[in-house]
């Protein structure tokens, strides 16, 4: 049975005082540093060298850890929350602006001070602030270094000489905690996390300096730093009692508002971010647009769709998209091409990246291997099957004429020579490169490449719509797709969707 009254962890500190002296992680402060170090974390606390903790020391309200050399107190810096429950406890509830009517502040004053605790009152709540304080710096030492990833040890020990320490004392910390009432300090736990949401609010924001480095988190300011370590205190106690009784009590994110279930997961990875912190890490910086690589890795088959994409978006790397350039070789075993598509793939889905595949439908091989690449599951992403091919999805004969006709000038030919040749029976790019081919007085080796993909793209800038039929070409829809990609959530995708083999259409999944 759980007992109901709480122990005076004060004295158990007492009596632990050289075991927390070898394995305190955290150094306490004398008076001025105790002021400096609340103030910057946003606690409206009075003083420089002294002030309100020594006022409220001799008034035992905030407990001390130690004594410095010429006796003065010495602060735990889980005391700044002790600190600021007594402070927000002698708050004056009244707006600022009320000053500028001066003539009824006086009785506003003495109206708010009717409301508010007395002293005694006030002193008698400091006992419960305190309590929760001293636990926490009872469980800092076993906890700490989960939270912070950074282990302290005293000059004095060595490493293994530590860690045998800290289970000895790990041991005595399991009989205390199993011997509290779990439900009241839940109960606890709660209101430590409204109290941070009371001074920040912004849970996502929490877990991203959750998941960052000490040392930044450590040189945080202002309002936003006390609600962090209000949070870290509030870690320490959840762990213990995870840790020793098996429960799972809400991480220090959640305050005010409920969470549907799988809303985290998708957001975050997991329910339990905290949990799994590497697991968690690319998520929570996907979800503050933090690209440590790129988004989506796209796949196009030549030169021409390459050249246009980087036209239209000529700084992929700054946006989280990766182009890749296979060069005619989407199906081919050849070893010359950047790597084998089916291995590429398999990194994206090991890396959560999504794949973007372009291909030419008139090339058997290719409709092939992206079918077993569908079968196989190993595309979360897009396709654009081009129909035949990426020119004639896009443009129809006059346009391509047109554009082909506008390159040759460059040459100082007229431009009539490609306009009014005979297009008739072309319907695939490498017909109509090799029509132009034999109509062009410049004899090009090849239409294709760097030159026709720029201008390709200029000509979709100026005309964002067929001629033909006045629909959006579906270059453009590739483009969004590209970047919506920073937005999108993977692993919905991936549990939700899937491809037609047929169409090579994104489609909802029956499982």
């Amino acid at each position: 049975m759980k007992q109901n009254t709480t122990p005076d962890f004060h004295q158990i500190i007492e009596e632990y005082t050289d075991e927390l002296g070898l394995l305190r992680q955290n150094r306490l402060q004398d008076e001025g540093g105790f002021i400096r170090f609340s103030s910057e974390r946003g606690i409206s606390v009075w003083g420089i060298i002294t002030g309100d903790p020594g006022d409220f020391y001799r008034r035992r309200w905030l407990s001390s850890d130690g004594t410095n050399y010429n006796g003065g107190p010495l602060f735990h810096p889980f005391r700044m929350y002790t600190l600021f429950k007594i402070l927000e406890a002698c708050k004056l509830n009244i707006a600022t602006s009320s000053t500028i009517n001066r003539d009824s502040l006086i009785g506003l004053i003495e109206c708010a001070l009717s409301l508010m605790q007395n002293v005694e009152q006030i002193g008698e709540m400091t006992s419960q602030w305190d309590q929760v304080v001293n636990l926490a710096i009872l469980l800092e030492p076993i906890y700490w270094p989960k939270i912070t990833g950074h282990l302290s040890i005293s000059g004095i020990m060595n490493e293994e000489n530590f860690k045998k320490h800290r289970e000895c004392y790990r041991d005595k910390i399991r009989q205390l905690v199993v011997s509290l009432n779990s439900t009241d300090w839940r109960k606890i736990h709660e209101s430590l996390r409204f109290d941070a949401a009371n001074i920040d609010d912004n849970g996502s924001l929490y877990l991203l300096l959750r998941l960052s480095s000490w040392s930044q988190r450590e040189r945080l300011k202002g309002h936003i730093a006390g609600a962090l370590w209000f949070r870290h205190m509030a870690e320490v106690i959840r762990r213990a009692f995870e840790d020793f009784t098996s429960e799972k009590w809400e991480e220090e994110d959640q305050a005010y508002g409920m969470w549907s279930h799988g809303v985290r997961t998708n957001i975050y990875g997991s329910e339990r971010p905290l949990d799994d912190e590497l697991h968690s890490r690319p998520y929570i910086a996907l979800y503050h647009r933090l690209f440590t690589g790129s988004v989506i890795r796209w796949y196009v088959e030549g030169d021409t769709e390459y050249y246009a994409i980087l036209k239209i978006l000529p700084e992929l790397s700054k946006i989280g998209v990766e182009l890749v350039n296979l060069h005619g070789n989407i199906a081919t075993s050849k070893q010359n091409v950047a790597l084998k598509l089916r291995d590429c793939l398999k990194e994206d889905k090991a890396l959560r990246r999504f794949s973007m595949i372009s291909f030419d439908t008139d090339v058997a091989a290719n409709v092939k291997l992206v079918k077993r690449q569908i079968k196989q599951k190993n595309i979360i992403g897009f396709i654009a099957a081009h129909k035949p091919d990426f020119e004639f999805s896009n443009f129809t004969i006059y346009e391509l004429s047109d554009i082909a006709a506008k390159i040759y000038e460059t040459g100082g030919f007229s431009g009539k020579v490609i306009r009014n040749a005979n297009w008739s029976g072309v319907d695939c790019s490498r017909i109509f490169e090799e029509r132009y081919k034999k109509f062009s007085a410049k004899h090009p080796q090849s239409l294709k490449g760097k030159e026709w993909g720029e201008a390709l793209a200029s000509y979709a800038l100026e005309h964002p719509h067929r001629e033909d039929d006045g629909s959006e070409r579906p270059f453009w829809r590739e483009i969004r797709v590209a970047l919506q990609s920073r937005v999108a959530n993977y692993d919905f995708q991936k549990d939700h969707y899937e491809f037609n083999p047929v169409t090579f259409e994104l489609i909802k999944s029956n499982t």
